[in-house]
């Protein structure tokens, strides 16, 4: 669960409480994919209930929130609004095409899922996915997904490829560290990032950055499947693959 902001650790002026709490209530809400009642959220939050009561109305108003029966839930201006943050950055758009070739010409017949991902704050969430029928539906992750950015085998791809100072920005000191000898592997290894058995049992994972307009990675391109223990190599030809085809992707943001 998310901590409680504290309007201490920002100067006088440079933030409002009430914004601060209800952006907290959104993150906690988040994390609730069934939701949760005023008082359930009183709790986890440690605001007052009657505070609590007050924001919720405000943010079912902006569309932020949504109630039934007493239990609250993200709204649908939520999703207009993350729709409209990604399709800005135009990401999806230049990543399909080569998405699609790399499940299509790379994958093949695998059963495995190509994804991509872009960072949010210190976690990487999935905004598209392309998958084949044979693939089993468990190993298929919703967009919208999210993972911590020092702890998924996309979110290190991403974390690996920014500088010192941008990565610990986002993880903090303590996480970054802890990730340090993995990150120093993925450098070695031309930026790609290996799991196995991280999101799922069975389930191999690979991941490469996508490099933006300024240079610096914007999104990972994964490949996630089972079976693909030989290809969590950098000279494997699917992990060539990738890599082709994220600097294809890149070339174009670059492009753009």
């Amino acid at each position: 669960m998310p901590r409680q902001p504290s309007t201490s650790a920002a100067p006088p002026g440079n933030r409002v409480q009430v914004i601060d709490r209800a952006m907290f209530l959104l993150d906690v809400l988040m994390r609730m994919p069934r939701g949760a009642s005023a008082l359930e959220l009183a709790q986890a939050t440690e605001l007052d209930r009657t505070t609590v009561h007050r924001v919720l109305r405000t943010l079912a108003f902006w569309g932020m929130v949504q109630a039934r029966e007493g239990i609250y839930a993200l709204g649908p201006k939520c999703l207009v609004l993350g729709t409209a943050q990604h399709d800005r950055l135009g990401i999806r758009r230049a990543a399909l095409p080569h998405a699609i070739e790399l499940q299509e010409k790379g994958v093949g017949r695998r059963r495995a899922i190509v994804s991509i991902s872009v960072p949010a704050l210190d976690e990487v969430v999935i905004i598209e996915r392309i998958w084949a029928p044979s693939v089993p539906l468990n190993i298929i992750t919703d967009i919208g997904t999210h993972f911590p950015l020092d702890a998924s085998v996309s979110g290190r791809a991403i974390l690996a490829a920014w500088p010192r100072e941008r990565g610990i920005a986002h993880v903090g000191e303590e996480r970054y560290a802890a990730a340090s000898d993995r990150l120093e592997a993925i450098r070695a290894a031309r930026g790609l990032s290996f799991g196995l058995s991280e999101m799922r049992p069975g389930v191999g994972t690979l991941a490469c950055p996508v490099f933006g307009r300024g240079g610096e990675a914007v999104a990972a391109l994964i490949v996630a499947g089972l079976a693909l223990e030989e290809e969590l190599d950098p000279e494997a030809p699917l992990a060539q693959h990738a890599l082709r085809s994220a600097a294809s992707i890149s070339a174009v943001l670059r492009a753009s």
